[in-house]
């Protein structure tokens, strides 16, 4: 069996030890990674990854517990040999890419093969290479800052292997892009694992990234608080039987990455409680319940999708529930687009009249679904709750205790039960139908 590249035994790694503000940044971490796995570390700001990686890249000496390397300890290695370890051995991307602005893409990437005393041809030749497999030799002859991030990026991924070393570490290589670049990057790096076979240390909070590792470690206070094997790649370390076995809650973890096991646990739990669907079946659901908010497929379509069996791409419901889902899902859409459109209204008369209208035809189904008996002030004061709601004048405690309130001037002294449902439809309404891109 071969060997761990990379090896950690009760790590702990202290910051300002002796001193009154002393912080324990890792704490006895135990770690096996081998040639040829692509691993990430994953965790929130602070939880010890960043610190972790800087250890591998030998520049962190442990305050306790051992690291080797290839068998080696690198902190016994005299100081020429340390960094010929870290210019030979280890590439590194940057989360802020650290290109030198006054040198030409070209020459950052060929920057560190001048310690390496290669010649000017040469390391411009193996620099230009790389920026034409990783799509960016086009502009070799620009200064950085004329390149967008993506670009940069790759740049950055470029430059680190250009002394083609054996282990790669990525320190959050896409926490400045945007969704496109970050895919470009993310396929780069997986290409240098899969195809150069190069080991990869990412560091990560991205739940969408962990698709890619062989393995993962979670992190927490400076603690490896799980080690999860993805069973959707082929595994480089030994395994037993079964230990690949995709259960709902690694399948949960990916939603929730942050949450304990413990945590997941009873999400499990409480989805098996109120829930008659099963974990496959909700992912297919919110598959079809997208493409029907989208307007990709129609109210029939996604009925039949509903009711076709799980086998035949289906959700596998029986018709009548198939057909109430798509009822409600239809009505909760039309309900949403009426929400976004009356807080699209700009002009002031314009908008009072048509949230005059918007809210009567809320009221009048919320009445109606609900058998709720009106008189005709409690009608009137209804739609000045729902539009008040709406607008945002009122948060969704206060519409709910005017609802249930028995105040005659104000509530409208409805029963508990009937409160909550109203409340909790209008909110499903308002999450539907609110922009929230600048919460992004």
């Amino acid at each position: 069996m071969a060997k761990p590249l990379i090896t950690c035994r009760n790590l702990d790694i202290t910051y300002n030890r002796g001193k009154s503000n002393e912080f324990k940044a890792l704490a006895n971490v135990n770690t096996d990674i081998y040639e040829g796995e692509y691993i990430i570390l994953f965790g929130a700001s602070g939880s010890g990854k960043s610190t972790l990686m800087y250890a591998m890249q030998g520049s962190l000496p442990p305050s306790g517990g051992t690291m080797l390397i290839g068998g080696d300890d690198i902190y016994s290695y005299p100081p020429g040999e340390r960094v010929y370890f870290q210019r030979f051995v280890m590439g590194i991307i940057f989360q802020s890419f650290n290109l030198i602005g006054s040198l030409s893409v070209l020459d950052n990437v060929a920057l560190p093969q001048i310690f390496a005393n290669m010649d000017r041809a040469s390391r411009e030749r193996r620099a230009q290479m790389l920026l034409d497999r990783f799509g960016v030799g086009h502009v070799s002859h620009k200064l950085p800052s004329m390149l967008s991030g993506g670009q940069q990026q790759r740049v950055s991924v470029a430059r680190s292997m250009v002394n083609d070393p054996k282990i790669l570490l990525a320190d959050e290589p896409t926490g400045n892009l945007d969704s496109i670049s970050t895919q470009q990057v993310m396929d780069k790096i997986d290409e240098i694992n899969t195809f150069d076979k190069r080991t990869i240390i990412m560091v990560s909070h991205n739940a969408a990234h962990l698709q890619y590792a062989h393995r993962v470690y979670y992190l927490k206070d400076g603690l490896v608080v799980r080690e999860v094997v993805n069973p959707q790649r082929k595994q480089i370390k030994s395994v037993k039987e079964g230990e690949t076995i995709v259960t709902e809650l690694e399948q949960l973890a990916r939603l929730f990455p942050y949450d304990s096991v413990d945590m997941l646990r009873v999400k499990s739990m409480v989805n098996f409680l109120t829930q008659s669907l099963t974990f496959n079946q909700l992912v297919r659901l919110e598959h079809s319940v997208l493409l029907l908010m989208k307007g990709k497929i129609s109210e029939k379509d996604f009925i039949s999708v509903l009711g076709k069996k799980y086998e035949d791409g289906g959700v596998n419901l029986d018709r009548a529930t198939a057909e109430k889902m798509g009822k409600e899902a239809t009505r909760i859409i039309a309900q949403a687009d009426d929400i976004r459109r009356f807080r699209n209204h700009t002009k002031a008369d314009a908008a009072f009249f048509e949230q005059h209208k918007f809210a009567e035809r809320l009221k009048e189904y919320l009445v109606h679904s609900h058998n709720i008996h009106l008189d005709e002030k409690q009608q009137a004061r209804v739609s000045d709750l729902i539009a008040d709601r709406v607008t945002g004048v009122s948060n969704e405690t206060d519409f709910h205790t005017l609802l249930e309130s028995k105040d005659k001037r104000h509530g409208l002294g409805l029963q508990e039960d009937i409160s909550d449902d109203v409340t909790r439809y209008l909110e499903k309404l308002i999450a539907q139908g609110v922009d929230v891109s600048y919460k992004k």
